[in-house]
């Protein structure tokens, strides 16, 4: 009982007199504002790709969602002995960057085909369906036919490109 007490007291004076781990610089907001202009300028000073893209790649986390990102980013942070949350992922370098918001018509949670057809084909489908409209049912077969989708693929034959050989 009296450990438990000096454990609580302990953990008391840790709050109380707010022991932290940051920085002085830190605790400056204009270090912040600075880290903010950095970063900004960084971008804007970015020369502008006007040609034709040759190849896109296509990176693809199913199921990586904002909370998901942010959790490796703290976790690879901290195991390379900072907070975490300072941490600059390579996808964050990347000069172009877009999400997708991906759910099934029929169900709040999508499974992997719904959200394929959905990033792939730019249409929301139902559950366990890939590849065609929402018209479509589950494990009704007669209304698969007539209610397929194309996809990025086949836009992009339709464009006279082709696949890497």
């Amino acid at each position: 009982m009296e450990l438990t007490r000096v454990v609580i007291s302990a953990l008391f004076l840790l709050v109380a007199f707010g022991l932290s781990s940051a920085k002085v610089e830190e605790e400056n907001p204009e270090f912040w504002r600075s880290q903010a202009r950095k970063t900004l300028q960084s971008v804007l000073d970015r020369k502008l790709n006007t040609n034709v893209a040759k190849n896109i790649l296509f990176f693809l986390g199913d199921g990586m969602g904002i909370t998901t990102y942010t959790a490796s980013r703290i976790l690879k942070g901290q195991l390379e002995n900072q907070t975490g949350e300072e941490t600059v992922m390579t996808m964050d370098t990347f000069p172009n960057v877009g999400l997708a918001k991906t759910y099934s018509v029929d169900f709040q949670i999508p499974d992997s085909a719904a959200t394929a057809t959905a990033y792939l084909c730019g249409v929301k489908t139902n559950l366990n369906t890939i590849g065609v409209s929402a018209a479509a049912r589950n494990g009704v077969c007669k209304t698969q036919k007539g209610n397929e989708v194309t996809s990025i693929l086949k836009w992009a034959k339709d464009a006279g490109k082709t696949s890497a050989q």
